[in-house]
């Protein structure tokens, strides 16, 4: 089984590689629903990617795939050189906890931590970290450190939940609508904060927002599980096109 490779030293070798990738779900009469279907894509070091298409065009599939949270159906996936379908569960650990941050669009803060508390807690069993108090710097909370989630605004917990990847420095991070629950303040700071994360980091972004899409380094469109189109450094009004066309 491969070691993955950090992106620091991966020169100009893809961190994420898709190729083939099928995944179908059961259905109630005992068949199959696939939704996706034969994807191949790669995500280049540093790049900001964003994953856009109509409801149901397996976008959030996509980026659970890729991120080695649910297995693909057929096809292959590699993180930093690694095939996250022959994983080991104890190496898929490993991976997730050293190379990968999540950004989930409910946040997944633990209500009775702190901010502080929250961040600090995956951060403690990272290979790489950064002092909690300095990643809630970094997003502009230095102030809410002992705040519990309860009382931060939606926005503040998304940010919590981004100072929370920012400790362990991964080496890239999957973001599930990370600016769905916000409004359109916090979504930009929000999304300031992930084009900045890009800059040193892989970020692959799953939204609805074709807006915050164009603000990536490429945009990829799906229809029906599939790759329909391919933006570079889109206008915004491309982008609603290319969805329009998906539709």
């Amino acid at each position: 089984m491969p070691t993955p490779v950090s992106a620091d030293t991966i020169g100009g070798m893809p961190v994420v590689e898709v190729e083939n990738l099928t995944k179908s779900f059961p259905a109630a009469d005992g068949g199959v629903v696939p939704v996706l279907r034969g994807i191949t894509l790669q995500v280049a070091p540093g790049e900001f990617l964003a994953v856009v298409g109509p409801s149901g065009s397996g976008k959030s599939t996509l980026l659970y795939c890729m991120s080695g949270l649910e297995p693909a159906t057929t096809g292959r996936v590699r993180v930093l050189g690694q095939d996250v379908g022959t994983a080991s569960r104890g190496a898929l650990a490993k991976l997730r906890r050293d190379h990968v941050g999540f950004i989930f669009q409910s946040y997944n803060l633990i209500p009775s931590l702190t901010a502080r508390e929250n961040v600090a807690l995956p951060a403690r069993l990272a290979r790489r970290r950064v002092n909690p108090d300095d990643a809630l710097a970094q997003v502009g909370l230095a102030d809410r450190a002992s705040y519990r989630p309860a009382a931060l605004s939606g926005g503040q917990q998304q940010r919590v939940a981004i100072a929370r990847v920012l400790a362990v420095r991964p080496d890239v991070v999957f973001a599930d609508e990370p600016t769905g629950a916000l409004d359109t303040e916090s979504g930009t700071r929000v999304l300031d904060l992930l084009a900045g994360v890009a800059r040193e980091r892989s970020v692959v972004m799953v939204t609805h927002d074709l807006e915050a899409a164009a603000r990536a380094d490429r945009v990829l469109v799906l229809r029906d599980g599939a790759i329909h189109r391919e933006l570079t450094h889109p206008h915004p009004d491309d982008v609603f096109a290319a969805v329009a066309g998906a539709s």
